[in-house]
């Protein structure tokens, strides 16, 4: 039984213990889910590079940081899937299309729509992280096959504001709820070594497990 409902303290003293322990059970806890011996692979395009609205201090891609990065319009259908096959010929299993967007456009629902079915028509797992999404987007999504949405929450709640003044906390979750409920499944992590302490790391933790 996957448990939603960690507390800080239970954490904390996971996070504590030695670190052989930890291991074992991470092990453990792995094996009753998955094949140890099996390693998912996967391949990651930048489908829209640069310019974004956001202000995230980690991200060279923000329209606030001179970074060198050179923005792009959103790549066409075709040069995706190109870029598709390539990642199936090299033994990808996995494709991840992102756009560095705070959100996209409803006039940009076409293409990523058509991304969607044309990738998962080779036999991949489809992929995307596009921002923030409306419940509507998510359904077109759906619709389109698409397998996974990756949304990170990036850092503790009470840590956010020290990383992003754009955007909060709130809005990351409000997203990765529209996109459980739905019917999509969530890929979701967060970033370590951005100037945050241990408790910070530990709740992030426990917000991902909650």
């Amino acid at each position: 039984m996957i448990r939603t409902d960690w507390t800080m303290a239970e954490a904390q003293a996971i996070h504590d213990l030695p670190f052989p322990k930890l291991m074992r059970r991470a092990q453990d806890l792995h094996a009753a889910h998955f094949d140890p011996q099996v390693i998912e692979t996967a391949s990651l395009l930048s489908i829209k590079t640069g310019g974004c609205p956001e202000d995230c201090g980690y991200c060279s891609q923000s329209a606030h940081h001179d970074t060198g990065v050179k923005a792009t319009r959103l790549m066409q259908p075709d040069e995706v899937l190109a870029a598709a096959r390539r990642a199936k010929a090299s033994g990808a299993r996995r494709f991840c299309m992102g756009a560095a967007w705070r959100s996209p456009k409803d006039r940009d629902m076409d293409k990523l729509c058509r991304m969607v079915r044309e990738v998962g028509a080779l036999g991949l797992e489809t992929c995307m992280t596009l921002g923030m999404l409306s419940p509507a987007q998510v359904a077109r999504l759906k619709e389109a096959g698409l397998d996974f949405y990756n949304h990170n929450i990036d850092t503790s709640p009470g840590y956010y504001a020290r990383i992003a003044s754009t955007r909060t906390m709130e809005d990351r979750l409000e997203t990765l709820d529209h996109v459980r409920k739905g019917g999509i499944r969530v890929c979701c992590g967060g970033i370590l070594g951005m100037g945050e302490d241990e408790s910070d790391r530990i709740a992030m933790l426990v917000t991902l497990a909650t």
